[in-house]
């Protein structure tokens, strides 16, 4: 019973590694862009990183 719990903690917790990677990914690609650019996606540099947790983070 300790091992599934411990094998399911871990396994939560590389999912989590993985979807912060791709939040940065997201983050990165996004403050490479213009400002005009990031408001014809309707984003704006503040926003970036909320919008990056939102879309790498929601299930």
């Amino acid at each position: 019973m300790a091992r599934n719990r411990f094998l399911g903690a871990f396994s939560d917790l590389l999912g989590d590694i993985g979807r912060a990677n791709n939040a940065s990914n997201i983050y990165t690609e996004l403050a490479g862009l213009s400002d005009d650019n990031l408001a014809r996606r309707g984003l704006t540099r503040d926003g970036i990183a909320g919008y990056a947790y939102k879309k790498a983070f929601s299930k």
